[in-house]
């Protein structure tokens, strides 16, 4: 995993003084990004960066940017079926490394940006420099799990960074303002949920989506990829699309919750060492590690940290996010034992229909075990359980700026909608789009980079989507082992159901110190009250409303770091 910046000059323009200056603060503000090793590639019309995190081919021969006869690549990510791409270029190109960059950038060279990005399986996000056609390509995985940002420059060039911060304080110069539209919609999930950044003038490339560049100073947007419909998918696939997520030089971890998801990736993958961040599942994910002869690590976050590190990520980031304290704590105890690579279960719930806020119109099983709760069965409470209600509170700054639940059903039932799939799959693609893509994406990315770790997520990738969503409900949901049933029948070879069979948890903290740090969001939350910008309604109490401040006040305490950081760059306090 690593940092990729870069800047691109439309028309006349070359590359000077000031623009090196620009891709030195990139460079700089990446370093936790990728600390082995960094490099910069100037043309006349552009200027790409990159830091690098080794993890395949750890020589330096592997470094970037890299250039072949007609591109220059800085790429962030994995590509996981590198190898399978390597041997259909093998005939024709003479390789010099053994890692996956080299593999992008001769797929670039072999068959165009369109055909690259069809052949690759992973996650990452690149900038890619056409020396022919004097165009520059910036594009993004399909699940949106790595970011990459894009603004412009007072004399019309583009420049682009894997982080908001990146991008903030590469460009000190400017007057950044804050954006509402992309504060009111934080406050509404958690995490921002617009194309455009917390600071005016920055924008995110959509997943699946790359943007290009063009000399005449335009810019147009392409998506690649769409969900395909994979009714032929198995489990057997799935294991095996798991186990190229394990591919690297260096030793890989696993974030083990002792839930069903993280047991699977145990099951299937090999030498893979445990970090629990502790909880009433301990024993249990205890359970697995010795099942398998792992290593087994407990976390133990306390208070005092907690606030440090989401003070870390967020300046970092330069995005407010409402859970980045959790997935920092284990991320560092991850470092802290020497590995840079693990490996996490994000995803699976919304995929395999673990959450009962998960309608399933084409299928409501007549018996489920005790410990499963009734599924919902409406799109209107999926949504309330996903984002906050804004009839439960005023913050008159972002009045007009965050959504009502009744636009943000309007807009996803039309975004969201698959055609040609199981019906259930439209409101599983939901969560994907959603609480996925900007939340649990942007949080484990920036806390994990903080780091300087890598965190791979199995059941994102794009083939494990769009075999999960053509399944129907009756085979995810099931009366014998109820809600992830593929997961639990391929682990029943293992384990005893018993083992499953109680009340989801995840992968959070449930200690002593969930105390302290409710606190802490709660004397946020009395801390906007007080001076008036936030104002909750306590008369009606619309849907999840005891859920909604919980969440609010974790949205009040990250809000306030944000804030000292944004006064930093606007001298103008919010």
């Amino acid at each position: 995993m690593c940092g990729v910046g870069g800047i691109y000059l439309p028309g006349t323009q070359i590359i000077h003084g000031e623009h090196e200056q620009i891709l030195s603060r990139l460079n700089e503000a990446m370093e936790l990004r990728g600390p082995d090793a960094s490099g910069v590639k100037i043309s006349e019309r552009v200027g790409l960066v990159h830091r690098r995190l080794s993890i395949i081919d750890l020589n330096e021969r592997s470094n970037q940017p890299v250039e072949s006869e007609d591109w220059i690549l800085s790429y962030n990510g994995e590509i996981y079926n590198f190898k399978d791409i390597r041997k259909e270029l093998s005939d024709k190109y003479k390789f010099e490394t053994t890692c996956d960059t080299e593999v992008l950038l001769l797929a670039l060279q072999e068959w165009g940006i369109e055909g690259a990005l069809g052949k690759c399986a992973g996650m990452f996000a690149f900038l890619a420099y056409n020396k022919r056609e004097e165009v520059l390509y910036a594009a993004r995985d399909r699940m949106g799990i790595k970011p990459l940002l894009m603004t412009r420059l007072d004399d019309g060039g583009y420049c682009f960074a894997s982080s908001v911060g990146a991008l903030v304080s590469s460009i000190p110069d400017r007057a950044w303002e804050r954006d509402n539209s992309a504060l009111g919609s934080f406050f509404s999930l958690g995490a921002p949920y617009t194309t455009a950044g917390v600071f005016k003038g920055i924008h995110r490339v959509e997943p699946a989506h790359y943007i290009r560049c063009t000399p005449d100073g335009n810019y147009d947007t392409h998506r690649y990829w769409e969900p395909q419909y994979r009714p032929d998918f198995t489990m057997d696939d799935l294991a095996s699309v798991v186990r190229e997520h394990q591919v690297a030089d260096v030793d890989v971890a696993l974030f083990m919750s002792g839930g069903v998801d993280s047991t699977f990736l145990a099951t299937v993958s090999e030498d893979l060492d445990c970090f629990h961040l502790i909880s009433p599942e301990t024993a249990y994910a205890e359970a697995v590690a010795e099942r398998f002869g792992r290593k087994f690590v407990q976390v133990a976050p306390n208070l005092e940290q907690y606030y440090r590190y989401q003070v870390h990520v967020t300046r970092m980031h330069g995005e407010p996010l409402m859970s980045c304290g959790i997935p920092y704590v284990v991320s560092k105890e991850v470092r802290d034992h020497g590995y840079t690579v693990a490996i996490s279960a994000n995803g699976a719930d919304e995929l395999f229909h673990g959450y009962p806020r998960t309608p399933m119109p084409e299928y409501t099983p007549k018996n489920l075990p005790l410990h499963e709760t009734k599924t919902y069965r409406w799109i209107n409470q999926q949504v309330a359980h996903i984002f906050r209600d804004n009839r439960n509170f005023t913050m008159p700054e972002f009045e007009k700026h965050i959504p009502s639940l009744a636009s943000v059903i309007g807009n996803l039932i039309e975004q969201c909608h698959l055609p040609n799939f199981p019906p259930s799959a439209s409101h599983r693609w939901l969560e994907l789009m959603t609480y996925v893509l900007h939340d649990l994406n942007a949080t484990l990315d920036a806390s994990s980079m903080a780091n300087s770790v890598e965190v791979r997520v199995p059941f994102l990738d794009h083939r494990i989507v769009e075999g999960v969503l053509s399944w129907e409900a009756n085979k995810l949901v099931t009366p014998k082992y109820g809600r992830k049933s593929p997961l639990k029948e391929y682990l029943s070879d293992y384990f005893p159901m018993s083992f499953f069979n109680r009340p989801k948890l995840g992968f959070s903290i449930h200690t002593d110190s969930l105390g302290p740090i409710t606190k802490m969001s709660e004397h946020a939350l009395a801390r906007y009250k007080k001076n008036r910008s936030f104002r909750v309604n306590k008369k009606e109490k619309y849907g999840e409303y005891e859920r909604d401040m919980i969440y609010l006040g974790s949205c009040c305490q990250v809000h306030e770091i944000w804030d000292e950081f944004a006064n930093e760059q606007t001298g103008v306090r919010s």
